[in-house]
């Protein structure tokens, strides 16, 4: 689960416990919601390559291509974009990435076409 989903989950929980009215559960939602995001800002990114070109996620084989403009995008088996980042967007920079896939995605692998345009 990344941390978007996370963060969904908590605030979910505490929806529920406003509604409720469970002061200690709210309080131990806020709490965890705020550990969360400084396990965020302190955790680096992974690297990014600097190639532009294909890659694959090394847990589940997912294709990506690195633009001409270090953005990222998802690819199907007919080469189409996929929207898979926040906002259903079809392009994504770095930290996005980062962000919404899992831990065990990286480091990337580079894909060799054969083509020139690797």
């Amino acid at each position: 689960m990344n941390i978007f989903q996370q963060r969904e989950q908590i605030l979910a929980d505490l929806i529920e416990a406003c509604k409720d009215h469970d002061e200690d559960k709210t309080n131990h939602l806020l709490n965890q919601l705020t550990e969360l995001d400084k396990s965020a800002e302190q955790k680096p990114l992974p690297e990014e390559p600097k190639e532009r070109g294909f890659y694959v996620t090394a847990n589940d084989g997912l294709l990506l291509l690195k633009d001409d403009d270090d953005d990222w995008s998802a690819r199907t088996y007919d080469n189409s974009a996929k929207c898979i980042w926040n906002g259903g967007r079809q392009y994504a920079k770095w930290p996005e990435v980062c962000a919404q896939l899992p831990p065990e995605a990286f480091p990337l692998k580079r894909v060799n076409t054969g083509s020139d345009d690797d």
